[in-house]
Protein backbone atom coordinates (compact mmCIF):
# COMPACT_ATOMS: atom_id res chain seq x y z
CA UNK A 1 0.00 0.00 0.00
CA UNK A 2 1.52 3.35 -0.68
CA UNK A 3 1.46 5.90 2.08
CA UNK A 4 1.92 9.77 2.29
CA UNK A 5 2.96 9.89 5.90
CA UNK A 6 5.02 13.14 6.46
CA UNK A 7 8.94 13.30 6.23
CA UNK A 8 8.90 14.16 9.69
CA UNK A 9 6.96 11.83 11.48
CA UNK A 10 9.16 9.34 9.89
CA UNK A 11 11.78 9.99 12.70
CA UNK A 12 9.64 8.07 15.12
CA UNK A 13 10.90 4.50 15.30
CA UNK A 14 7.04 3.74 16.33
CA UNK A 15 5.47 5.80 12.43
CA UNK A 16 8.78 4.06 10.92
CA UNK A 17 7.56 1.10 11.70
CA UNK A 18 4.02 1.56 11.38
CA UNK A 19 4.76 2.88 7.70
CA UNK A 20 6.54 -0.15 6.86
CA UNK A 21 3.74 -2.50 8.15
CA UNK A 22 1.25 -0.37 5.77
CA UNK A 23 3.37 -0.61 3.00
CA UNK A 24 3.81 -4.28 3.19
CA UNK A 25 -0.12 -4.61 2.87
CA UNK A 26 -1.33 -5.53 -0.54
CA UNK A 27 -4.87 -5.01 0.25
CA UNK A 28 -5.79 -8.58 -1.36
CA UNK A 29 -8.39 -9.01 1.42
CA UNK A 30 -7.18 -13.08 2.42
CA UNK A 31 -6.84 -11.45 5.64
CA UNK A 32 -10.91 -10.59 5.76
CA UNK A 33 -11.51 -14.54 5.78
CA UNK A 34 -10.08 -15.58 9.22
CA UNK A 35 -11.23 -12.14 10.97
CA UNK A 36 -13.76 -12.79 13.63
CA UNK A 37 -15.01 -9.42 13.07
CA UNK A 38 -15.33 -8.87 9.88
CA UNK A 39 -17.23 -12.57 9.90
CA UNK A 40 -19.72 -11.43 12.46
CA UNK A 41 -20.00 -8.23 10.96
CA UNK A 42 -19.82 -8.32 7.63
CA UNK A 43 -18.45 -4.42 7.17
CA UNK A 44 -15.44 -3.84 5.39
CA UNK A 45 -13.94 -1.22 8.22
CA UNK A 46 -14.13 -3.90 10.82
CA UNK A 47 -11.90 -6.61 9.32
CA UNK A 48 -7.59 -5.87 8.97
CA UNK A 49 -7.75 -4.58 5.49
CA UNK A 50 -10.47 -1.99 6.75
CA UNK A 51 -8.73 -1.22 10.08
CA UNK A 52 -5.17 -0.59 7.84
CA UNK A 53 -6.87 2.04 5.83
CA UNK A 54 -8.18 3.75 8.82
CA UNK A 55 -4.61 3.85 10.52
CA UNK A 56 -3.31 4.68 7.33
CA UNK A 57 -5.53 7.85 7.11
CA UNK A 58 -4.67 9.13 10.66
CA UNK A 59 -0.69 8.69 10.01
CA UNK A 60 -1.20 10.40 6.69
CA UNK A 61 -2.60 13.38 8.73
CA UNK A 62 -6.21 13.08 8.68
CA UNK A 63 -8.78 13.38 11.80
CA UNK A 64 -10.13 10.35 13.22
CA UNK A 65 -13.74 10.58 14.03
CA UNK A 66 -16.30 8.45 15.86
CA UNK A 67 -16.67 6.66 13.36
CA UNK A 68 -12.79 5.83 12.74
CA UNK A 69 -12.72 4.99 16.51
CA UNK A 70 -15.79 2.60 16.44
CA UNK A 71 -14.08 0.47 14.10
CA UNK A 72 -10.73 0.28 15.48
CA UNK A 73 -12.55 0.07 18.98
CA UNK A 74 -14.37 -3.37 17.36
CA UNK A 75 -10.85 -5.42 17.13
CA UNK A 76 -10.85 -5.27 21.11
CA UNK A 77 -13.93 -6.69 21.51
Amino acid sequence: MQTAIAPELLVSPDIAEANAILRSCVHCGFCNATCPTYQLLGNELDGPRGRIYLIKEMLEGNQSSEKTKLHLDRSWN
